[in-house]
C-alpha cells in the first residue's frame, strides 16, 4: 500500500518545509476515531498570511528534538498564533500528596470559552500479521510501543486526568496524527483496533533484503533518507538537492546502518518530473530480524 501525496506545483520548492509541517499537522487525516479534536476547530487557515520567520523562530527550541516535541511545537503554534485561543497551561504537572502522578499536554479556552485539555501525540506503526513479541499487530518501529498500548494510556489514565485536577475542564480529547506502514506481501487486515481511523494515512515497510522491490514499483525513482524531526509532511525537493540518493547509494547506506544497529530507517521514494522530485511512497525499512529484536 502506497502513501499519494496532493499534486504539487514546481513554486512550491520555495514554501518552507515548516510551513508545510504545519499545514500536515493541521490538514492531514486524524490518525484515531472519536469525537475528534480535529471536527471541533474552525476551517483551514489562510496559510498565505501566516509569518514564516515567526513560526520558524517559534519552532527553534522544538527542532532539534524528537518528533513528538517538534510536532507538539506546531500544535501549539496553530492554537496560539493561528487560532488566536488562550493557552492556560503547558504540560503541567499533577501532583497527589507531593507525588507527581503525571502531566497534561496542553490546557486552553477555545473560541467560544470551552476549557479544553488535549493529549497531543504523533506516532507511527507497521502492520505485522503475525505472532509477535508485542502481541500487537500494530507496532512502533522499534518494537517498543503499539497502537493499543498508546490508546490505553491515553483515553485510560492521560485524559482522565483533568477530571479529578481540573474539573472545570469541560472537553477532553486526543490529536493524535501519524500513519499506519503495510507490507506489500501482507492482505489488509479485516478489523482494525478500536479508535484506529479507517481512513488513516498509510505507507509501506519493507525488510532490508527486500529493498530492491522499490525500484519494481516506481520508474527512475530517487530516495531521500528521513531524518528526525523531518518525518510529517511529504518530501517535496529540487532535482539537484544534495541529500538525494540513488537506489545503489540508498542500499549502501541501508546495509551499512544496519550492520552497525537496528533502528528502523525511513525514506521517501521520490519520482522527478522537470526540476522538482516529490514523494511517491513513504516507506520504513527494519532489518530481516525484525520483529524480533
Amino acid at each position: 500500500m502506497q502513501y499519494h501525496p496532493k499534486t504539487t506545483r514546481t513554486n512550491d520548492l520555495t514554501e518552507s518545509q515548516t510551513l508545510r509541517d504545519l499545514k500536515w499537522v493541521i490538514s492531514s487525516p486524524s490518525l484515531i476515531a472519536q469525537p475528534s479534536a480535529d471536527e471541533d476547530h474552525p476551517e483551514t487557515p489562510d496559510f498565505q498570511a501566516v509569518d514564516v520567520p515567526h513560526l520558524e523562530n517559534y519552532l527553534a527550541p522544538y527542532s532539534h528534538f524528537r518528533i513528538g516535541q517538534y510536532y507538539e511545537g506546531l500544535v501549539l503554534y496553530w492554537l496560539e498564533h493561528i487560532r488566536k485561543l488562550k493557552i492556560i497551561a503547558r504540560h503541567q504537572q499533577v501532583f497527589e500528596e507531593s507525588r507527581t502522578v503525571g502531566e497534561i499536554d496542553v490546557l486552553f479556552e477555545d473560541e467560544v470559552g470551552v476549557l479544553t485539555h488535549w493529549e497531543i501525540a504523533v506516532k507511527f506503526y507497521l502492520y505485522y500479521p503475525e505472532v509477535n513479541p508485542v502481541d500487537s499487530h500494530f507496532i512502533g518501529p522499534n518494537v517498543k510501543d503499539s497502537f493499543e498500548r498508546k490508546m490505553r494510556r491515553l483515553f485510560e489514565y492521560q485524559l482522565p486526568l483533568s477530571q479529578t485536577h481540573f474539573p472545570k475542564v469541560t472537553r477532553r480529547q486526543a490529536f493524535v496524527k501519524g500513519m499506519i506502514f503495510y507490507h506489500p506481501d501482507h492482505s489488509a487486515p479485516t478489523q482494525l483496533p478500536e479508535k484506529l481511523f479507517p481512513t488513516h494515512p498509510r505507507g509501506t515497510w519493507l525488510h532490508l533484503s527486500e529493498l530492491s522491490r522499490l525500484t519494481e514499483q516506481h520508474e527512475e525513482p530517487v530516495f531521500l533518507i528521513r531524518e528526525k524531526p523531518d518525518w510529517l509532511s511529504a518530501t517535496l525537493c529540487s532535482k539537484t538537492d544534495e541529500r538525494l540518493l540513488s537506489f545503489v547509494e540508498l542500499q549502501c547506506q541501508l546495509k551499512t546502518h544496519f550492520q552497525e544497529q537496528t533502528r528502523p530507517i525511513l525514506i521517501s521514494a521520490l519520482s522527478c518530473q522537470q526540476i522538482t522530485c516529490h514523494e511517491v511512497e513513504r516507506v520504513f525499512v527494519v532489518p530481516d530480524s525484525w520483529p524480533e529484536i
